[in-house]
């Protein structure tokens, strides 16, 4: 019988026996993990609940919805889950709070208020806080005023300033709240501020800090910082109030803090390690006390720790990304997940022609769990089908010969990373894998490179990408892994509600524990060389923020910036490749940013759609050309993929991509082999020595199937020109010409993507 082995908060072992789980398969992710559903009610919800919070009578239960789509509370019946009502909001985020019997008090981001909600007539009374405010949190408790309690409310408002965030405390009245004047400034991307019942501290998670503010609400001021590690982001108060519990998303722990001395005393790890099964990235992001029982979503992990008494005794499958919790008088848990239960397919989602709708960020929406207690106290069965979750359904072992290895034959990487293409949009056509042509929009004539790598070097038409978009997307690929902050933060960011773009650098709130595959390399002495991934915007002004890259970047190299074209990119990357050749010190990594085939709509004067994913697929020739005739060819391994793969329908996923090797030990073939972005990050680490950066790549399958023992494929490669007009540009009478001209391309993903979806479907024609 296998075993899984737990450790405890407090270093004891459970012992799980696999052999009792019998999930009920819910779907297999783009990960490759699976989703499994216990016994109790499941109801589908909008794109990316944040937080749930059941009505004092036990009634009803309220989900905060904040995605891409208009933000919304939602209200549900706690006993069947079905919908009540859903009230349209301006603006929220994070976790509601029942602010009376018949109101909720949900935080309103952008709208920078409180919104009050009467749940009986749907009208909202905003409690305004101060300009730029952007409350991410609200709590009860009780503020000492003139020697007296007083009923307050607290927010932690994310000002995303260089000055740092605040938090607000207001007075509740006849069921609505007024803040104070003046909010109290507390640290960097305050997460979520609570008080005690007494009114004598309130605590401040700074996510983008390592550490919790104790704020003096009297003196209007932080009196103390106690550090916790990484991004602390959900606190929760024991029922008595002596200890204080702090998810650290980015350590996964939960920190434990003694009120009565404001002193870290403990710290429990709560991440799933069984086997094959560990690393970091569980991300808690949510805590619930119920008497001595505390509760943890894993959002990383897409399951519930159960602990009591101070050590974890199992752990409870939830749905994608979970992220709120709340308990039923009778003991019922409930679960909202950001992600929903599947990633579904989108052919629908078509840019050339009318459209019905399709695009990922629209159509991946959440759900919320109702789960008996009868059902979690079988915490055997439920720990032992979390793990399996986790575990994917091939085989992940090396086989006995490969090529896959630290100091094997093939000793440099070059890793491709390019812009937001689904398979079918472009390897649809492929005869003999699992596309549909009637899908494609940008094939052989425009991407003839990647249709001859594909054909060559293997098809992978089992690939997905770990994110929706660009800004979990570039996380994924260089970290194996997107944050909880990341993961919260992109769809009110892509939904217009959220200015600035914060979501991909090198310092702050978006960096998980172990950092990016250059901390990797360096960490492990590899030698590396990154050309723009990281850079936002290329020479004179580079802007790059990750420490590592300090030395081992080509400042002549262009990043993100579409008035530059890819062509310019690979000369550059060229001149740098001769001169390695000539001195025989090629790095054994190089990352290399190509964002053309991302495209900038019909903006007039600028490339077409069609040549700018033409010119994208030339100099991915041009580069396996280059390496392929060089003395390196025959040590050298070359990875192109897409961050993501929102801009492209696809018939089996939103998600699914196209997935490229070019190596003289690529055998060929089509291999169906579910495979997917933390999958090329884990076969680069294998073949560099490096060691996983997340749970998500350690518990992935590596590209064993599609390599050899031998060199098969040793023959150069020659680059094929696309028929496609590489210097056709856009006119001014094109469809959306004048609407292109102002969109905002100076970040990826900045743009609506419904707005230049809509473009590309008009601007594209069949081929």
């Amino acid at each position: 019988m296998r075993r899984a082995i737990l450790l405890s908060a407090a270093a004891a072992v459970s012992v799980f026996a696999l052999a009792e789980a019998a999930p009920h398969l819910q779907s297999i992710l783009p990960s490759g993990w699976r989703l499994t559903a216990p016994a109790g009610p499941l109801a589908t919800v909008g794109d990316m609940p944040q937080g749930i919070a059941l009505s004092p009578d036990g009634k009803t239960l309220a989900v905060v919805e904040s995605g891409v789509m208009p933000a919304a509370l939602r209200l549900l019946d706690a006993k069947t889950l079905a919908t009540i009502k859903v009230v349209t909001l301006n603006g929220a985020f994070g976790k509601p709070v029942w602010c009376g019997a018949g109101t909720v008090c949900v935080p309103g981001a952008a709208t920078d208020a409180v919104q009050v909600v009467d749940i009986a007539s749907g009208e909202i009374e905003p409690a305004s806080l101060a300009k730029g405010a952007w409350p991410v949190s609200v709590a009860l408790f009780s503020s000492r005023q003139s020697g007296q309690r007083v009923p307050s409310v607290v927010t932690a408002d994310d000002h995303n300033s260089a000055s740092g965030g605040t938090i607000s405390i207001g007075q509740i009245h006849d069921g609505g709240v007024t803040f104070a004047a003046h909010p109290i400034l507390v640290g960097s991307h305050p997460a979520t501020a609570l008080g005690t019942s007494d009114g004598k501290y309130v605590y401040v998670a700074l996510r983008g800090q390592t550490s919790v503010a104790v704020v003096d609400p009297g003196a209007a001021k932080v009196v103390q910082n106690i550090a916790v590690g990484s991004h602390p982001c959900d606190l929760a108060l024991s029922n008595d109030e002596t200890a204080l519990f702090v998810a650290v998303c980015d350590e996964d722990i939960i920190a434990v803090i003694d009120t009565r001395t404001n002193k870290r005393v403990a710290s429990l790890p709560v991440g799933i390690k069984h086997g094959r099964v560990h690393g970091y990235g569980a991300n808690p992001n949510a805590l619930l006390v119920h008497g001595h029982d505390l509760f943890v979503s894993l959002g990383g992990e897409n399951a519930i720790a159960h602990l009591r008494n101070g050590r974890v005794i199992g752990y409870i499958p939830a749905g994608w990304y979970p992220t709120g919790l709340a308990m039923g008088a009778d003991g019922t848990l409930y679960v909202s997940n950001g992600k929903g239960e599947s990633a579904p397919a989108n052919p629908q989602f078509n840019i050339r022609k009318r459209s019905t709708g399709g695009y990922v960020a629209d159509i991946t929406v959440g759900s919320v769990r109702a789960i008996p207690r009868s059902t979690y106290d079988q915490i055997k069965t439920m720990t032992a089908q979390a793990i399996s979750n986790l575990m994917p359904l091939w085989s992940a072992r090396a086989p006995a010969q490969t090529v896959l290895r630290a100091h094997g034959p093939i000793s440099h990487v070059i890793y491709i990373i390019k812009e937001n293409r689904s398979y079918d949009q472009v390897l649809g056509d492929i005869k003999g894998a699992n596309g549909d042509p009637s899908l494609v929009n940008f094939g052989q004539d425009v991407t003839p490179n990647q249709h001859a790598l594909a054909l060559r070097f293997g098809v992978m038409d089992n690939a997905y990408a770990d994110a929706q978009v660009s800004a979990d997307g570039h996380n994924w690929a260089e970290a194996a892994t997107a944050n909880d902050y990341v993961e919260r933060t992109w769809p009110v960011n892509y939904g217009g509600r959220r200015q600035g773009y914060d979501l991909q650098g090198g310092r702050g709130a978006t960096v998980p524990h172990l950092g990016f595959l250059w901390d990797a390399a360096k960490r492990a002495g590899v030698t590396y060389r990154d050309y723009g991934e990281g850079d936002c915007c290329g020479p004179p002004n580079n802007i790059l923020t990750f420490p590592a890259l300090a030395g081992h970047f080509d400042s002549a190299f262009v990043g993100w910036n579409l008035r530059y074209s890819d062509l310019d990119r690979f000369k550059e990357w060229k001149r740098e490749f001769d001169q390695f050749v000539v001195q025989r010190n090629l790095p054994q990594l190089e990352i290399v940013y190509f964002p053309n085939d991302h495209t900038s709509g019909t903006q007039a004067n600028m490339p077409t759609p069609e040549a700018f994913v033409a010119t994208n697929d030339y100099v991915v020739g041009q580069l396996v050309d280059a390496v392929s005739h060089s003395p390196y060819w025959k040590t050298t391994a070359i990875f192109i993929l897409e961050d993501d793969a929102q801009n492209g329908p696809d018939h089996v996923s939103d998600q699914r991509s196209t997935f490229y090797v070019a190596s003289p030990y690529a055998r060929g073939g089509v291999d169906g082999t579910h495979y997917s972005t933390v999958s090329f990050l884990r076969t680069i680490e294998l073949l560099l020595g490096l060691d996983p950066l997340s749970v998500a790549d350690t518990t992935t399958h590596p590209l064993y199937n599609l390599f050899a023992t031998t060199p098969v494929n040793a023959a150069p490669y020659n680059a094929i020109k696309p028929r496609a007009d590489m210097n056709a540009v856009n006119t001014r009478t094109a469809y959306g010409s004048a609407l292109s001209a102002h969109l905002d391309f100076s970040k990826a993903d900045a743009v609506d993507p419904r707005v230049l979806n809509d473009i590309l479907k008009h601007a594209v024609k069949r081929r």
